[in-house]
């Protein structure tokens, strides 16, 4: 038993740092280890668990997991934001929102849509000085939900395509922006130029290639076996539109970072990426910002309310220039994505 411990052990780790490898690998090149970068929660726990059962036992083996957690924190506060809360000053602070809305369909299976007088209390935005939106409902004429920010709230100014699913919504004056999709009106970026006194910021929002295995890997959760063919036939359809998907989206990262280099004004990156911190996407896309939640997020950074648990894909990211107040992962309910708030403050020259 002890041996087969040592051996689950030393499997556990080596899986692990092929996790660890993910983010340096772009899925277009080597796709398994995008595969790998999924399972990185549960890594973490197992490794973890090693490490209190050796100590248990009063067995030296425990610096392997040990080690191996280590070894990768830089991925581990990448999902687990290990900074208290505190109370901090909101001068020359921006308060930002990034949110998948869901279309702002009931989360209910009904195919309604939220009224706009329900929002205020449902969906109060109070405080808030830049919105950026993915799956804002793409209605091409006379949008209630785009009258109704920019005549009941703050949030006067707009940058959205009528009939497309990004938007984004400022207190300030937007000064200038463009919209890119990358099929139809669904996945793409846009970004908007907002004038805050005298510094112009430009926000990204951003709404990257799913992995379209939701509604499988719901089905596998209620209903799989694994005795029957069906199942398997999923679980392969997975991994292929899982390949499919993870190319897809490092092309797109690949672009939205050149947009981003070219920036003549500092960036503020928000949106949807579909991919998790120990993916290429993700590591493309930070490379010269800073992480939110990293830098003042407090607890597990989870995004996604779906059945695939413990799924951080959501984001907001700013230039090295920005001092990061404060991070919050919001489980509203309102969607199957939890909001991302942030409190960034620029500094005057």
């Amino acid at each position: 038993m002890l041996k087969l411990l040592r051996w689950g052990n030393l499997l556990l780790v080596f899986i692990t740092l092929l996790c660890y490898l993910s983010p340096y690998v772009s899925p277009a090149s080597f796709w398994p280890l995008a595969f790998f970068g999924l399972f990185y929660p549960w890594l973490l726990l197992l490794n973890l668990l090693f490490v209190v059962l050796w100590l248990v036992m009063r067995r030296k083996q425990f610096l392997l997991s040990l080690a191996c957690i280590l070894a990768g924190w830089v991925h581990l506060t990448g999902f687990i934001g290990l900074h208290l809360p505190s109370a901090h000053e909101g001068n020359n602070a921006l308060q930002v929102m990034s949110f998948n809305t869901y279309g702002f369909w009931l989360y209910d299976g009904s195919r309604n849509r939220h009224k706009t007088d329900t929002l205020t209390e449902l969906f109060p935005v109070e405080g808030l000085d830049i919105v950026c939106f993915q799956e804002y409902p793409a209605i091409r004429h006379n949008n209630p939900y785009t009258a109704y920010f920019q005549t009941r709230t703050p949030l006067k100014y707009v940058r959205n395509t009528p009939g497309s699913a990004l938007a984004i919504f400022s207190r300030f004056p937007i000064v200038d922006g463009q919209t890119h999709y990358f099929n139809k009106h669904y996945n793409g970026y846009q970004y908007a130029d907002i004038k805050v006194e005298e510094q112009i910021f430009r926000v990204f929002n951003l709404h990257l290639q799913s992995n379209d295995v939701s509604s499988l890997a719901n089905e596998m959760a209620t209903e799989g076996d694994l005795k029957k063919r069906e199942t398997w036939l999923n679980i392969r359809g997975m991994a292929a539109r899982f390949k499919r998907s993870a190319s897809k989206r490092a092309a797109q990262a690949e672009q939205v970072a050149e947009a981003i280099a070219e920036s003549p004004h500092p960036v503020i990156l928000c949106g949807d990426f579909n991919a998790i911190p120990q993916s290429y996407t993700y590591m493309k896309l930070s490379a010269s910002l800073q992480d939110a939640f990293r830098a003042a997020g407090t607890g597990l950074g989870t995004t996604y309310g779906g059945l695939i648990p413990a799924l951080r894909i959501d984001y907001i990211l700013a230039d090295p220039r920005f001092d990061i107040l404060d991070c919050d992962v919001k489980r509203e309910g309102f969607s199957d994505h939890y909001s991302v708030e942030a409190t960034l403050r620029w500094e005057k020259n």
